[in-house]
Protein backbone atom coordinates (compact mmCIF):
# COMPACT_ATOMS: atom_id res chain seq x y z
CA UNK A 1 0.00 0.00 0.00
CA UNK A 2 1.25 3.15 -0.91
CA UNK A 3 1.59 5.89 1.75
CA UNK A 4 0.47 9.35 1.44
CA UNK A 5 3.61 11.08 1.43
CA UNK A 6 4.12 8.41 -1.81
CA UNK A 7 1.04 8.60 -3.43
CA UNK A 8 1.39 12.92 -3.69
CA UNK A 9 5.57 12.35 -4.77
CA UNK A 10 3.85 10.43 -7.34
CA UNK A 11 1.49 13.08 -8.28
CA UNK A 12 4.48 15.59 -8.08
CA UNK A 13 6.48 13.67 -10.54
CA UNK A 14 3.14 13.46 -12.86
CA UNK A 15 3.02 17.54 -12.96
CA UNK A 16 5.99 18.08 -13.43
CA UNK A 17 5.97 15.86 -16.43
CA UNK A 18 3.06 18.63 -17.64
CA UNK A 19 0.23 15.53 -17.43
CA UNK A 20 -2.51 17.98 -17.00
CA UNK A 21 -5.78 18.36 -19.03
CA UNK A 22 -6.44 21.71 -20.71
CA UNK A 23 -10.22 20.73 -21.39
CA UNK A 24 -13.05 23.00 -20.22
CA UNK A 25 -14.97 22.48 -17.44
CA UNK A 26 -18.03 19.73 -18.11
CA UNK A 27 -20.68 20.57 -15.47
CA UNK A 28 -24.29 20.48 -17.39
CA UNK A 29 -25.47 16.91 -18.56
CA UNK A 30 -29.09 15.47 -19.56
CA UNK A 31 -31.36 15.28 -16.79
CA UNK A 32 -31.33 12.09 -14.94
CA UNK A 33 -33.58 9.10 -16.48
CA UNK A 34 -34.70 8.51 -12.81
CA UNK A 35 -38.18 10.18 -13.07
CA UNK A 36 -38.43 8.50 -16.55
CA UNK A 37 -38.49 5.26 -14.89
CA UNK A 38 -41.28 6.07 -11.93
CA UNK A 39 -43.92 3.56 -12.85
CA UNK A 40 -41.67 1.47 -14.94
CA UNK A 41 -38.93 0.53 -12.96
CA UNK A 42 -35.81 -1.42 -13.93
CA UNK A 43 -35.52 -4.91 -12.18
CA UNK A 44 -32.35 -6.35 -10.93
CA UNK A 45 -31.77 -10.01 -10.25
CA UNK A 46 -28.51 -11.82 -9.08
CA UNK A 47 -26.70 -13.19 -12.07
CA UNK A 48 -26.85 -16.87 -12.30
CA UNK A 49 -22.83 -17.08 -11.72
CA UNK A 50 -22.73 -14.84 -8.61
CA UNK A 51 -24.00 -15.18 -5.01
CA UNK A 52 -27.32 -13.11 -4.75
CA UNK A 53 -25.83 -10.85 -2.06
CA UNK A 54 -25.46 -10.53 1.30
CA UNK A 55 -26.96 -12.11 4.02
CA UNK A 56 -29.79 -10.22 6.16
CA UNK A 57 -30.49 -10.49 9.71
CA UNK A 58 -34.07 -11.28 9.91
CA UNK A 59 -36.05 -8.45 11.54
CA UNK A 60 -37.26 -8.90 15.10
CA UNK A 61 -40.82 -8.26 14.00
CA UNK A 62 -40.83 -11.27 11.53
CA UNK A 63 -39.28 -14.23 13.81
CA UNK A 64 -42.35 -14.65 15.46
CA UNK A 65 -44.87 -15.07 12.17
CA UNK A 66 -44.51 -17.22 9.56
CA UNK A 67 -45.87 -14.80 7.00
CA UNK A 68 -45.79 -11.13 7.51
CA UNK A 69 -43.79 -7.90 5.65
CA UNK A 70 -41.92 -4.99 6.61
CA UNK A 71 -40.70 -2.12 4.72
CA UNK A 72 -37.47 0.04 6.08
CA UNK A 73 -36.19 3.47 4.68
CA UNK A 74 -32.64 2.84 4.84
CA UNK A 75 -31.80 6.50 3.52
CA UNK A 76 -30.10 8.14 0.46
CA UNK A 77 -28.70 6.21 -2.20
CA UNK A 78 -25.54 4.37 -1.41
CA UNK A 79 -22.28 5.12 -3.22
CA UNK A 80 -19.10 3.54 -4.19
CA UNK A 81 -16.33 5.28 -4.77
CA UNK A 82 -13.46 4.91 -7.43
CA UNK A 83 -10.63 7.11 -7.47
CA UNK A 84 -7.39 7.26 -10.32
CA UNK A 85 -3.67 6.59 -8.50
CA UNK A 86 -3.14 10.82 -8.00
CA UNK A 87 -6.65 11.25 -6.29
CA UNK A 88 -5.95 7.63 -4.24
CA UNK A 89 -5.09 10.10 -0.94
CA UNK A 90 -8.13 12.36 -1.26
CA UNK A 91 -10.28 9.38 -0.29
CA UNK A 92 -11.20 10.19 2.86
CA UNK A 93 -11.91 13.28 1.88
CA UNK A 94 -14.27 13.02 -0.76
CA UNK A 95 -16.12 9.73 1.44
CA UNK A 96 -16.64 11.69 4.34
CA UNK A 97 -18.21 14.57 2.24
CA UNK A 98 -21.09 12.93 0.73
CA UNK A 99 -21.54 11.08 3.84
CA UNK A 100 -21.86 14.50 5.56
CA UNK A 101 -24.23 15.00 2.60
CA UNK A 102 -26.67 12.06 3.88
CA UNK A 103 -25.68 9.44 1.19
CA UNK A 104 -24.38 5.90 2.06
CA UNK A 105 -20.99 5.67 1.73
CA UNK A 106 -18.89 2.03 1.33
CA UNK A 107 -16.03 2.35 3.34
CA UNK A 108 -13.22 1.67 1.04
CA UNK A 109 -12.85 2.44 -2.69
CA UNK A 110 -11.23 1.16 -5.50
CA UNK A 111 -8.29 2.31 -7.55
CA UNK A 112 -7.95 2.22 -11.28
CA UNK A 113 -4.97 3.29 -13.37
CA UNK A 114 -5.43 5.05 -16.72
CA UNK A 115 -8.23 5.48 -18.63
CA UNK A 116 -11.33 4.48 -17.44
CA UNK A 117 -14.58 3.31 -19.29
CA UNK A 118 -18.45 3.59 -18.22
CA UNK A 119 -18.29 0.22 -18.74
CA UNK A 120 -15.34 -0.34 -15.99
CA UNK A 121 -17.87 1.82 -13.25
CA UNK A 122 -20.82 0.01 -14.15
CA UNK A 123 -19.32 -3.25 -12.90
CA UNK A 124 -17.48 -1.61 -9.49
CA UNK A 125 -21.15 -0.07 -8.88
CA UNK A 126 -23.06 -3.54 -9.89
CA UNK A 127 -20.64 -6.11 -7.69
CA UNK A 128 -21.25 -3.47 -4.44
CA UNK A 129 -24.42 -3.61 -5.04
CA UNK A 130 -24.29 0.64 -5.26
CA UNK A 131 -26.76 2.82 -6.29
CA UNK A 132 -24.38 5.79 -7.33
CA UNK A 133 -20.84 5.21 -8.70
CA UNK A 134 -18.38 8.47 -8.06
CA UNK A 135 -15.04 8.78 -10.07
CA UNK A 136 -12.44 11.29 -8.87
CA UNK A 137 -8.98 12.37 -10.84
CA UNK A 138 -7.14 14.71 -10.18
CA UNK A 139 -3.63 15.90 -12.12
CA UNK A 140 -1.63 19.23 -11.58
CA UNK A 141 1.23 21.40 -12.96
CA UNK A 142 4.04 23.23 -11.06
CA UNK A 143 3.82 27.52 -11.80
CA UNK A 144 6.42 29.80 -11.64
CA UNK A 145 8.30 29.74 -8.48
CA UNK A 146 8.50 32.83 -5.50
CA UNK A 147 11.96 32.56 -4.56
CA UNK A 148 12.37 29.32 -2.92
CA UNK A 149 8.50 29.14 -2.53
CA UNK A 150 6.44 26.57 -4.70
CA UNK A 151 2.90 27.11 -6.54
CA UNK A 152 1.21 24.47 -7.80
CA UNK A 153 -2.62 24.89 -10.12
CA UNK A 154 -4.28 21.45 -9.87
CA UNK A 155 -7.34 20.20 -11.62
CA UNK A 156 -9.93 17.63 -10.15
CA UNK A 157 -12.76 16.14 -11.61
CA UNK A 158 -15.51 14.46 -9.90
CA UNK A 159 -18.05 12.25 -11.86
CA UNK A 160 -21.04 10.23 -10.37
CA UNK A 161 -22.41 7.64 -12.26
CA UNK A 162 -26.01 5.42 -12.59
CA UNK A 163 -24.18 1.31 -12.04
CA UNK A 164 -27.94 0.50 -13.65
CA UNK A 165 -27.40 2.40 -16.82
CA UNK A 166 -23.89 3.90 -17.32
CA UNK A 167 -25.80 7.03 -17.49
CA UNK A 168 -23.59 10.19 -16.40
CA UNK A 169 -25.25 11.82 -13.89
CA UNK A 170 -22.91 14.75 -12.82
CA UNK A 171 -19.45 15.86 -13.92
CA UNK A 172 -17.62 18.59 -12.71
CA UNK A 173 -13.83 19.88 -13.10
CA UNK A 174 -12.40 22.53 -10.87
CA UNK A 175 -8.93 24.31 -10.85
CA UNK A 176 -7.24 25.87 -8.23
CA UNK A 177 -4.59 27.11 -6.78
CA UNK A 178 -2.41 25.99 -3.73
CA UNK A 179 -0.61 27.81 -1.30
CA UNK A 180 2.73 29.04 -1.91
CA UNK A 181 5.24 27.34 0.23
CA UNK A 182 8.82 26.11 0.93
CA UNK A 183 8.05 22.29 0.74
CA UNK A 184 7.14 21.64 -2.75
CA UNK A 185 4.86 18.60 -1.70
CA UNK A 186 2.83 20.95 0.93
CA UNK A 187 2.52 23.19 -1.59
CA UNK A 188 1.32 20.77 -4.01
CA UNK A 189 -1.43 18.74 -1.87
CA UNK A 190 -2.83 22.22 -0.80
CA UNK A 191 -3.89 22.55 -4.45
CA UNK A 192 -5.21 19.17 -4.63
CA UNK A 193 -7.45 19.69 -1.94
CA UNK A 194 -8.26 22.96 -2.71
CA UNK A 195 -9.84 21.46 -6.09
CA UNK A 196 -11.29 18.37 -4.74
CA UNK A 197 -13.04 19.89 -2.00
CA UNK A 198 -14.56 22.26 -4.76
CA UNK A 199 -15.47 19.78 -7.08
CA UNK A 200 -16.68 17.50 -4.61
CA UNK A 201 -19.09 20.28 -3.15
CA UNK A 202 -20.80 21.40 -6.54
CA UNK A 203 -21.10 17.45 -7.32
CA UNK A 204 -22.86 16.83 -4.21
CA UNK A 205 -25.34 19.90 -4.85
CA UNK A 206 -26.19 18.76 -8.08
CA UNK A 207 -26.16 15.36 -7.85
CA UNK A 208 -28.45 15.57 -4.76
CA UNK A 209 -30.72 17.82 -6.95
CA UNK A 210 -30.67 14.81 -9.42
CA UNK A 211 -31.97 12.35 -6.35
CA UNK A 212 -34.26 14.57 -4.93
CA UNK A 213 -36.68 12.53 -2.82
CA UNK A 214 -35.28 9.27 -3.45
CA UNK A 215 -34.43 6.65 -0.56
CA UNK A 216 -33.41 3.40 -0.67
CA UNK A 217 -35.74 1.28 1.09
CA UNK A 218 -35.47 -2.65 2.19
CA UNK A 219 -38.33 -4.83 2.03
CA UNK A 220 -38.54 -8.01 3.97
CA UNK A 221 -41.12 -10.51 3.12
CA UNK A 222 -41.17 -13.53 5.04
CA UNK A 223 -43.15 -16.64 3.60
CA UNK A 224 -42.35 -15.88 -0.29
CA UNK A 225 -43.18 -19.31 -1.66
CA UNK A 226 -40.38 -19.13 -4.69
CA UNK A 227 -38.31 -17.36 -7.18
CA UNK A 228 -41.33 -16.80 -9.34
CA UNK A 229 -43.52 -15.46 -6.30
CA UNK A 230 -40.57 -13.64 -5.17
CA UNK A 231 -40.44 -12.30 -9.20
CA UNK A 232 -44.25 -11.48 -9.32
CA UNK A 233 -44.15 -9.12 -6.20
CA UNK A 234 -40.77 -7.42 -7.72
CA UNK A 235 -42.66 -7.21 -11.11
CA UNK A 236 -45.99 -5.44 -9.11
CA UNK A 237 -43.35 -3.49 -6.86
CA UNK A 238 -41.91 -2.06 -10.17
CA UNK A 239 -45.35 -0.63 -11.56
CA UNK A 240 -45.84 1.77 -8.69
CA UNK A 241 -45.36 5.32 -9.08
CA UNK A 242 -42.11 6.82 -7.70
CA UNK A 243 -40.20 3.57 -7.70
CA UNK A 244 -37.64 3.72 -9.80
CA UNK A 245 -35.11 0.30 -9.35
CA UNK A 246 -36.32 -2.79 -7.58
CA UNK A 247 -33.04 -5.17 -6.69
CA UNK A 248 -33.16 -8.45 -5.37
CA UNK A 249 -30.81 -9.04 -2.62
CA UNK A 250 -31.26 -12.27 -0.80
CA UNK A 251 -34.10 -15.19 -1.20
CA UNK A 252 -33.75 -18.51 1.45
CA UNK A 253 -35.81 -21.29 0.56
CA UNK A 254 -35.08 -23.14 3.95
CA UNK A 255 -37.22 -19.71 5.85
CA UNK A 256 -38.77 -18.32 2.97
CA UNK A 257 -37.18 -14.90 3.56
CA UNK A 258 -36.42 -12.58 0.67
CA UNK A 259 -34.82 -9.50 0.58
CA UNK A 260 -35.53 -6.80 -1.77
CA UNK A 261 -34.04 -2.66 -2.44
CA UNK A 262 -36.72 -0.44 -3.70
CA UNK A 263 -35.45 3.01 -5.12
CA UNK A 264 -37.96 5.24 -4.68
CA UNK A 265 -39.44 8.56 -3.75
CA UNK A 266 -40.49 8.83 0.16
CA UNK A 267 -44.22 7.64 0.77
CA UNK A 268 -46.79 7.81 3.22
CA UNK A 269 -47.55 4.93 5.49
CA UNK A 270 -51.26 4.45 3.99
CA UNK A 271 -49.17 4.27 0.69
CA UNK A 272 -47.16 1.37 2.17
CA UNK A 273 -50.30 -0.38 3.96
CA UNK A 274 -51.80 -0.31 0.46
CA UNK A 275 -48.89 -1.74 -1.31
CA UNK A 276 -48.60 -4.85 0.89
CA UNK A 277 -52.08 -5.64 1.14
CA UNK A 278 -52.19 -5.45 -2.79
CA UNK A 279 -48.99 -7.61 -3.28
CA UNK A 280 -49.04 -11.21 -5.21
CA UNK A 281 -51.23 -13.18 -3.39
CA UNK A 282 -50.51 -17.35 -2.77
CA UNK A 283 -52.37 -19.85 -1.56
CA UNK A 284 -49.91 -20.47 1.39
CA UNK A 285 -49.06 -16.94 1.91
CA UNK A 286 -51.59 -14.90 3.95
CA UNK A 287 -51.00 -10.74 5.07
CA UNK A 288 -53.50 -9.12 7.23
CA UNK A 289 -52.41 -6.19 9.00
CA UNK A 290 -50.64 -7.62 12.27
CA UNK A 291 -48.11 -8.86 10.05
CA UNK A 292 -47.68 -5.24 8.04
CA UNK A 293 -44.67 -3.17 9.41
CA UNK A 294 -43.32 0.34 8.34
CA UNK A 295 -39.76 1.72 9.70
CA UNK A 296 -39.41 5.37 8.24
CA UNK A 297 -36.30 7.65 8.51
CA UNK A 298 -37.43 9.58 10.97
CA UNK A 299 -34.23 11.87 10.70
CA UNK A 300 -33.98 12.43 7.29
CA UNK A 301 -37.64 13.06 7.20
CA UNK A 302 -37.22 15.82 10.04
CA UNK A 303 -34.21 17.21 7.92
CA UNK A 304 -36.15 17.00 4.81
CA UNK A 305 -39.73 17.94 5.82
CA UNK A 306 -41.05 18.92 2.26
CA UNK A 307 -40.80 15.78 1.18
CA UNK A 308 -44.60 14.43 2.05
CA UNK A 309 -45.88 17.50 0.26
Amino acid sequence: MKTHTSRLACSFLLALSGLVSTQPCRADVPPSRFEKNSGNATIQKPADDKAAGEARAEADFLKEVKAGVQITELGCMRATFVFDENAEAFETRVTEAFSDADFRVFSKGSVIDGRVEPKALQDIGNDRLADLVVYTKVSGREKPKLGKLSLYEAEATVQVYNPMSEELLVSQTVRKDGERHIDPEVALRSAFESAVDAAVKEVIVKTLEKAHKILVHEAQLKGVQDHQHLLQIMEYTAKLKGVYHVRQLTYDKATKLAVIEIIGAPQTESFWRAYMENLPKHEKWIINVKHIRIVQNEKLRQKNKDWMK
